[in-house]
């Protein structure tokens, strides 16, 4: 964290007196810089090292305190330095012109030393936990967004919670490591992890340049969504592309994993589960569906149900399977997309 020594204070005062009883004050304590008027107090204040407070004299000649700190606050660059005024003023209307433009404390003349630093260091103390708990909640964001996807964190920023939504004609694509579980019985837990880590970087990447949204992953699978939450312009046949680009990934022949991939394609619900740790998820016939379609896809293809190949088969190269038998759906059919 910052010293006192490194952060810097803008006096501005037209009184060469004043401005040496301010300076004594701080200079054991504070880097201090001296604009004697408005438009100079402007310019410091919006440079490259701009002050971390302003003591603002209020009766000065051309440009008065309140301008100043008006312009100061206009401008994005210099609207979060606090200001103080220092004024003979003691009129509580002059007090509440003082806030009303953006001041935070007045300190009124003559001012006593002890006062004066007292002040200065509440405002900057109040200042530094303010701008500590502004990057935590930057952090907080960054990391909501990690675990959400973007609109289901920025409802939870607005409101609390992510409403449970049902969402129709959304596709759904399951993807599966195969061989993932002997691998893991006989290597180290860090290789096994930092591999299945750079293969579903890989995976997330292709899912955002398909306009997918990655949904979570299970294990060694990962699952992702078109036309949920984004708009797609052909939620289907992107997330077939995606899934076959996924499954064509290039793996190490040596770990002996292979990508099978299912999509599937109807109504599914929505929301956010847990309270101490976040987990936005779907849920649904469409899910289990695509999950099993998964089971049966070659590797290096992808798995779908007659109902997807009839909407998408004419943009792809695939044939029939035959039939699975799902439970609560009966007998499906299903067919193998392959790389044109």
């Amino acid at each position: 964290m910052p010293t006192s020594a490194s952060k810097s204070v803008l006096i501005v005062d037209d009184t060469p007196t004043n401005i040496a009883v301010i300076s004594g004050v701080l200079k054991d304590l504070y880097r201090t810089k001296v604009a004697t008027n408005g438009e100079k107090a402007l310019v410091l204040a919006s440079a490259s090292e701009k002050p971390d407070l302003i003591l603002l004299d209020v009766m000065m000649p051309g440009m008065d305190g309140y301008e100043v700190c008006r312009r100061l606050k206009a401008n994005p660059l210099t609207r979060d330095i606090p200001v103080i005024f220092l004024t003979a003023k003691t009129d509580i209307v002059d007090e509440e012109n003082g806030f009303g433009v953006g001041a935070v404390d007045y300190i009124h003349k003559p001012f006593s030393a002890a006062l004066v630093l007292a002040r200065v260091k509440t405002q900057l103390a109040l200042r530094a936990a303010l701008s500590e708990a502004h990057a935590a909640r930057n952090q907080a964001d960054e990391l909501l967004h990690a675990l959400l996807p973007k609109k289901a964190a920025d409802e939870i920023r607005a409101i609390g919670s992510v409403i449970p939504r049902r969402y129709e004609n959304v596709a759904v694509l399951f993807c599966d490591v195969t061989n993932f579980t002997a691998y893991c019985d006989k290597h180290e837990p860090e290789d096994v992890v930092s591999r299945l880590d750079a293969l579903f970087v890989i995976f997330e990447r292709i899912t955002a340049k398909h306009g997918l949204e990655k949904i979570k992953t299970i294990g060694d699978g990962f699952m992702a969504a078109g036309g949920l939450l984004q708009e797609v312009k052909d939620p289907i046949g992107s997330a077939v592309r995606c899934g076959l680009e996924m499954a064509s990934t290039l793996i190490d022949a040596q770990l002996g994993w292979e990508v099978r991939v299912g999509v599937h394609s109807g109504p599914v619900v929505a929301g956010v589960v847990g309270q101490e740790r976040y987990q936005f998820d779907i849920w649904g016939d469409t899910v289990n569906v695509a999950a099993r379609m998964s089971d049966r896809a070659t590797p290096g293809s992808v798995a779908v149900t007659r109902d997807v190949w009839e909407q998408v088969g004419h943009a792809f190269t695939g044939e029939a399977l035959g039939e699975m038998e799902v439970k609560g759906k009966g007998a499906i059919s299903i067919f193998d997309i392959r790389p044109s």
